[in-house]
């Protein structure tokens, strides 16, 4: 009975493990977005280094993902994506939304 709380306790310590990380990484990435929006403003520009923080913290965002719009003198960009879970048994997808938006210079 002892081998089987162990067990199931250790399951649960590594799946709040993995949510742990894949959180941290998520959260990283919308504050990197906010700012990324308020400092660059030209949309290949922003692409390519949202994209490129994306891959370091392992996320898996596409081009697709990305939506830049100008409107009324303000810059937006806006990220949905999706991120696999990978707790053994099951493999959710956890969905995210970063967003960042500033004045058109």
């Amino acid at each position: 009975m002892r081998a089987l709380k162990l067990m199931f306790a250790l399951a649960g310590l590594l799946a709040l493990i993995r949510y742990f990380v894949v959180y941290y990484h998520t959260s990283e990435f919308n504050h990197f977005v906010t700012l990324e929006a308020q400092r660059t403003r030209q949309k290949d520009q922003l692409k390519w280094a949202l994209l490129n923080r994306a891959r370091d913290y392992s996320l898996p965002v596409k081009e697709a993902d990305i939506n830049i719009t100008t409107r009324d003198g303000v810059f937006s960009v806006v990220v949905n994506y999706r991120v696999p879970l990978d707790l053994l048994i099951y493999r959710p997808e956890l969905k995210f939304r970063a967003s960042g938006a500033g004045l058109v210079q």
